[in-house]
């Protein structure tokens, strides 16, 4: 991970990678836009590579000064610049407490309440039938709901943020919920005719996202915890 001091009003500080990556998912969910497409809208904004907000998302390579931390700001309507600062470094090592480890187990077992509903449900398609409202916003009607899931493991990460906090671990699961959980379920994948369709094609079935999504998090177990 890159590091960059940035003086603001007389402080020092560093680009708040978490923070950035909340803010890109509050935007994104509130759009109803693809990570991808997300990404490009911000990097033409502020004048830099659809490359350069990618690698922000995944913690690495941060913005070259503060002048860019105000622009991404703006972007993100955030009225003080410094929700997107932080004051310390991110300390990373592979070496977790057992209370870390107990809170690692939390997230993880919240991950995989969701996967499994995933895969039960055929990839979210049963709130078709669930899920009471017009036709027409069905689809809009899902996705509040499937997002109120994945918000809902997005909040145990943030509550295990005592015992995780300047962990390489806790920027992996940040990044693994935020953008492997979310590609499980983005926008077109919530049609009621996407999963059907998929079979015999080159686009994933629920059960090819179910398995690339487990398989993921299983390996920053493995890389955790032995």
């Amino acid at each position: 991970m890159a590091y960059r001091k940035f003086i603001y009003n007389n402080d020092e500080y560093y680009f708040n990678f978490s923070s950035f990556k909340q803010y890109f998912s509050k935007k994104r969910k509130e759009d109803h836009v693809k990570v991808g497409d997300l990404e490009y809208l911000l990097a033409s904004n502020i004048n830099i590579t659809k490359e350069a907000v990618h690698n922000w998302r995944m913690s690495s390579n941060g913005p070259s000064d503060i002048q860019l931390v105000t622009q991404i700001a703006k972007f993100f309507n955030i009225s003080d610049v410094t929700l997107l600062l932080t004051k310390e470094k991110e300390v990373n090592t592979n070496m977790l407490t057992d209370l870390q480890l107990q809170s690692f187990k939390k997230v993880y077992d919240s991950i995989l309440d969701f996967l499994d509903e995933f895969n039960e449900s055929d990839g979210f398609n049963d709130l078709w039938f669930e899920v009471e409202g017009d036709p027409n916003d069905k689809k809009g009607l899902i996705w509040d709901v499937v997002n109120k899931k994945h918000e809902g493991v997005m909040k145990t990460l943030n509550k295990e943020y005592f015992y995780l906090k300047n962990t390489a671990l806790y920027e992996e699961l940040e990044n693994y919920i935020y953008n492997d959980m979310y590609d499980i379920y983005e926008t077109k994948k919530l049609d009621y005719a996407y999963r059907f369709e998929a079979l015999g094609t080159d686009q994933p079935t629920t059960q090819d996202d179910y398995t690339k999504a487990l398989n993921k998090i299983n390996e920053i177990v493995n890389k955790y915890y032995k």
